[in-house]
């Protein structure tokens, strides 16, 4: 009785010790949970484009630039304003009275103070001051152009340095396509080697044409982190951020007409714009220097108090106070001709101001032909490497099977399989190339984004 309860409860044992290996080897072979990986957060074009522009230094500059401006055109209102002045003066006599029959009379107070109070309006200052506000204006305008210029040039930037990552990305996806091929084909030829069907040369070819790809594939991988560190740069974000862009290439034709390109860059390029307020800078100009010729008006009012003791209260000599209304003019009007050679050293500034409008003018029409032609190119590009990428595909597909039929060598199917990574390369850069020509159209019309 005692050996059968004992034998029991070894059996229960040796149950209980089984029942815990097998819940152990479950839960080992269960798949472990790790930590969710944070995934670097997905950056569209118009984001990365925003926050460039929030971020960038030189936009920043021209921001404040515009405050400098603003506030230059409000200090040139103050000119049409009333300007208020005061003036407190003390004035100590040597002598304050006179001798006159041996009596001695005062005639005045030794001590004398004076404060005097002025508001003087300007009527009219020859157009210095009209003047001097609408150049002010026009600075004002300048510098919010050169900002959009800024705006513009940085957006380009961002497109460049976005389209050279997807560029990137795409050619290093060509490039392990490439290396998956090749080692493919280093399976099959030593499959073929080994059953005395093929010399080992075509396995050594084989591999010498993976080495090559895998090369290939390291530098298309650097070539990555050196576009995302760019792109960082241009977006002023530190430069080793983790980066995931959009795919947004394109192959939609541009359909706007070359005509309607020129006309939309004549209308917004900034540079233009910038040239065109630079012609009425320097005729404003001209009529600041010709106010010399006139003269200058004002009317000014002005209130006294006088005294015998800084409270200026007052005296048995003066009345504590009294007022004047002052109208006045000014005008010199004889200086040696130097009104007049002012005014034809501006004159001279307006013709190169103007010369310079009709160079920029014809330097934007360049571009935009430029830009305009490297669309149309760029576009027949990708047609062309399409066609190259449809044609390698099949020549790769047919030498293959002839290769497997041992009706071709191997080095024909490497030369298949070379020319098809390049053609898949060449597309990639056409489609790249073709959107990178868009953008600098775009850029080149004055447009921050392309027009509908």
């Amino acid at each position: 009785m005692v050996r059968q309860t004992t034998i029991s409860a070894n059996a229960h044992s040796a149950i209980k010790l089984l029942g815990t290996l097998v819940i152990c080897i479950t839960l080992s072979l269960l798949p472990q949970q790790t930590p969710a990986q944070e995934k670097e957060p997905v950056l569209t074009l118009e984001e990365s484009i925003q926050l460039a522009l929030e971020r960038n230094l030189e936009v920043q500059v021209a921001k404040e630039e515009i405050q400098y401006a603003r506030h230059g055109k409000n200090r040139a209102r103050t000119g049409f304003l009333p300007k208020l002045s005061a003036q407190y003066e003390y004035r100590r006599l040597s002598e304050s009275s006179t001798t006159v029959g041996g009596v001695s009379t005062d005639f005045a107070d030794q001590d004398q103070y004076r404060f005097t109070g002025t508001a003087t309006q300007p009527l009219f200052t020859g157009f210095e001051t009209l003047s001097n506000y609408q150049l002010s204006q026009l600075g004002l305008d300048v510098a919010q152009i050169q900002l959009q210029r800024t705006r513009l040039d940085l957006i380009l930037a961002v497109k460049e340095s976005y389209f050279e990552i997807l560029r990137a990305e795409k050619i290093s996806q060509v490039a392990e396509q490439s290396v998956r091929q090749l080692q493919e084909g280093v399976r099959v030829a030593k499959n073929f080697v080994q059953v005395g069907m093929r010399p080992k040369v075509d396995v050594l070819d084989a591999e010498t044409r993976l080495g090559e790809a895998e090369l290939q594939l390291i530098v298309a991988n650097n070539d990555i982190g050196v576009a995302e560190a760019r792109f960082n740069t241009v977006l002023r974000q530190p430069i080793d951020t983790a980066v995931a862009v959009v795919d947004v290439l394109t192959t939609e034709s541009y359909e706007r007409s070359y005509e309607s390109s020129q006309q939309i860059a004549l209308q917004h390029r900034p540079e233009l714009l910038e040239a065109n307020k630079n012609v009425a800078i320097a005729e404003k100009e001209i009529t600041l220097v010709k106010s010399d010729y006139y003269p200058d008006i004002s009317l000014s009012a002005n209130y006294y108090r006088r005294g015998d003791d800084p409270t200026v209260d007052g005296s048995d000599f003066v009345d504590r106070e009294s007022w004047d209304i002052v109208a006045g003019a000014k005008w010199t009007f004889f200086e040696w001709g130097k009104t007049r050679f002012a005014t034809n050293q501006q004159r001279a500034r307006l013709r190169q101001a103007k010369e310079n409008l009709e160079q920029i003018k014809d330097s934007i029409l360049l571009e935009v032909k430029t830009a305009f032609l490297s669309v149309q190119a760029a576009e027949q590009g990708i047609r062309v490497a399409a066609k190259s990428v449809e044609s390698a595909e099949e020549n790769f597909r047919i030498s293959q099977e002839r290769y497997k039929e041992q009706v071709a060598t191997s080095s024909e199917v490497l030369d298949a399989q070379t020319r098809l990574t390049q053609a898949r390369t060449n597309y990639t850069n056409a489609l790249v190339v073709f959107n990178l020509a868009r953008a600098e159209l775009v850029r080149a019309m004055g447009l921050e984004y392309e027009p509908t």
